[in-house]
């Protein structure tokens, strides 16, 4: 059997729906086991994407295989009650998931810790809550130096059935795929040939050119700093 990848994708004849297609085990025996702090999801092959377009974006629907993984609860730095960390480069993520032995959750990993094994559209349902996350409508970045960011955990139902917070909301989170679109609108000024990096789950500012909910994407610059961008550390299971 080919192992497991975190991104691979397979031959799936798509029909309409956002269900993932067999959110089991994949032949794999018991539950993962994760550091503390982390959530266990299992390995198998799930659908990602939608075949319709998106906030302005075409998510072309394609089915993934993913080997069992850890993620963690919440935004770095993970912990209940405290701000996460904004304006991080992608660099830094990622060195600072290493640098406590993790890594930074591939693309594939985050949308399926996000959709849950339903293939939901919000961490917590198939319909957005206003409510459930830090996921208020403003047409645009309301004129304020420092964004309202929530502390880890404080909307108490912007949790997915396999117990990941914060997902849809707060900060957008890096995680390492390349970026194949085109670069945000603030970043029509990078030079050319610089090779973006992706993020996902949207903000408290609800942009029009990427949503809130777990479809929800964009590109930026490795080395760039957004007030409004975190991210959350993978990990292999022990």
């Amino acid at each position: 059997m080919p192992t497991p990848l975190r991104g691979s994708r397979i031959p799936l004849a798509f029909s309409a729906g956002l269900a993932l297609a067999g959110a089991g085990c994949d032949g794999a025996a018991g539950q993962p086991t994760c550091p503390a702090g982390m959530v266990a999801i299992q390995g198998g092959r799930f659908t990602v994407g939608v075949a319709e377009p998106v906030e302005g974006y075409e998510q072309s629907a394609h089915q993934l295989r993913l080997a069992s993984y850890c993620i963690d609860v919440y935004e770095y730095p993970n912990q209940a009650g405290e701000l996460p960390l904004h304006s991080a480069t992608w660099t830094e993520a990622r060195e600072r998931c290493q640098a406590v032995g993790k890594r930074l959750c591939g693309a594939g990993e985050w949308e399926r810790a996000c959709r849950g094994p339903e293939g939901w559209r919000w961490s917590y349902g198939p319909e957005r809550d206003p409510r459930a996350c830090n996921t208020p409508w403003h047409p645009s970045p309301p004129p304020q130096l420092e964004p309202p960011y929530a502390a880890s955990g404080a909307y108490h139902r912007c949790v997915s059935p396999e117990g990941v917070h914060d997902l849809n909301g707060n900060l957008s989170e890096w995680v390492e795929d390349e970026w194949e679109g085109k670069p945000a609108p603030l970043d029509r000024d990078v030079a050319a040939g610089t090779t973006l990096r992706t993020v996902r789950g949207g903000t408290m500012w609800r942009q029009t050119f990427y949503g809130q909910d777990c479809l929800s994407r964009h590109g930026h610059p490795p080395d760039g700093r957004y007030h409004d961008d975190g991210f959350r550390c993978c990990a292999d299971p022990d």
